[in-house]
């Protein structure tokens, strides 16, 4: 099929601005677009503008500088961006790709160049730049506002655990003041009741052997009671205290001391003791507090030890995250938990028929620990021993 393309209307209205240069610049031909581009007349433009005429003056040291020493050396180049002037003086964005054309010989002929009016790509790319530094602003914002949920989200989860921590510190109080209720209600109501008694003896009866023997009687008594209350208000006082000083404590020093105050009854039962505090060697809190739990644990593991066997007792002590556990344990007696283990802490419990049970120092022991925070638990085998474990805070 044989196609009549009228190829000087095509170049005419194509769609770059076309012309033709001579080497030194000068513009001998052009297309219609091209001088629709620059507002100028052909009489205007051939034979008397040069491309460097319609550019700036950074455009045109652009070009004599880096745009025709490239095209020199490679003999094309393309897409190359210049702020274009019209003939009114307005300015609008372009790219122009140019070849050489040279003859046989190699001798450069002339120069043809596209030129492409690129305002709307350039507006397209504002206001994308526009569009994208929106986006990044947006997405700092999302970030500050995520930065500031974030913060928010720690700070309610913190005073959420502080306040879990409170309620917890409360029911224990609550607890406390319960078991410090019954116990004084327990504690007290029998002496009470033998002295009301022992009134009624005292005043029906008249012979002076038998007042004598019922005032002794009433001595004891009130013996009895003067040390449960003295118990009761030690129990309040260390419940009570807000403002307990903590002492930086060496477990060895502590525990060295603990075994001078009780040597004899460990050399009369030639027990074997104990202890390696080489995982937490240390701690803050109070020294007064850690001597007597020592103490307790230490004096309840000799008097409960087993006559079947040689007694042997280990301290140690174990870190667990924030916590220090302390723990004694023993080869002794052991107690029955399922029979006895939800009275083992109350005052004036006991578990074994030993003379020197009173049922207070694990009692004493548990309101001392839950003072500063922390918390004691027992594991226990009759026959098989006892562990004890108290759980420290390590920073208060």
């Amino acid at each position: 099929m044989n196609y009549n393309v009228d190829y000087k209307e095509l170049y005419n209205n194509f769609a770059s601005g076309n012309f033709c240069s001579l080497p030194n610049g000068t513009i001998v031909h052009s297309n219609e677009k091209f001088l629709d581009l620059t507002n100028y007349t052909r009489e205007e433009v051939l034979g008397k503008k040069k491309f460097t005429d319609f550019l700036s003056l950074g455009g045109k040291i652009y070009f004599e500088n880096i745009y025709s020493p490239a095209l020199k050396l490679s003999g094309t180049i393309e897409e190359i961006n210049f702020n274009f002037i019209k003939k009114d003086g307005t300015k609008f964005p372009v790219l122009i790709n140019s070849v050489e054309v040279k003859d046989k010989e190699g001798l450069h002929l002339f120069t043809q160049s596209a030129v492409f009016n690129i305002s709307q790509r350039k507006k397209y790319e504002q206001e994308l730049l526009i569009a994208k530094r929106k986006a990044n602003d947006l997405s700092n914002e999302l970030i500050d506002v995520n930065k500031e949920l974030l913060s928010r989200a720690e700070l309610i989860l913190k005073q959420k655990l502080q306040l879990e921590e409170f309620n917890r510190h409360l029911e224990n109080k609550n607890r406390q003041l319960s078991s410090f209720a019954h116990i004084a209600s327990h504690n007290l109501r029998s002496p009470v009741s033998n002295l009301v008694a022992l009134k009624d003896f005292y005043k029906e009866s008249t012979d002076l052997e038998d007042k004598s023997m019922l005032f002794s009687k009433v001595e004891i008594v009130i013996g009895h009671l003067n040390e449960t209350l003295g118990e009761l208000i030690e129990s309040v006082k260390i419940q009570g205290n807000k403002d307990i000083k903590h002492d930086p404590i060496i477990f060895n020093s502590v525990f060295d001391k603990t075994l001078a105050i009780l040597d004899n009854q460990i050399l009369d039962l030639k027990a074997v003791v104990t202890s390696d505090f080489s995982e937490a060697p240390n701690i803050e809190y109070p020294k007064l507090y850690m001597e007597s739990i020592m103490l307790n644990l230490l004096s309840n593991s000799i008097r409960y030890s087993s006559p079947d066997r040689i007694t042997k007792i280990h301290f140690c002590t174990a870190v667990n995250n924030n916590e220090i556990i302390l723990i004694a344990k023993d080869n002794g007696l052991g107690i029955d938990l399922r029979k006895h283990g939800h009275k083992l802490f109350g005052l004036n419990n006991t578990f074994h028929r030993h003379p020197d049970a009173k049922g207070v120092g694990l009692f004493m022991t548990k309101t001392q620990i839950e003072a500063i925070g922390g918390s004691i638990t027992v594991e226990s085998e009759v026959d098989k021993g006892t562990t004890f474990k108290i759980i420290l805070k390590k920073n208060m």
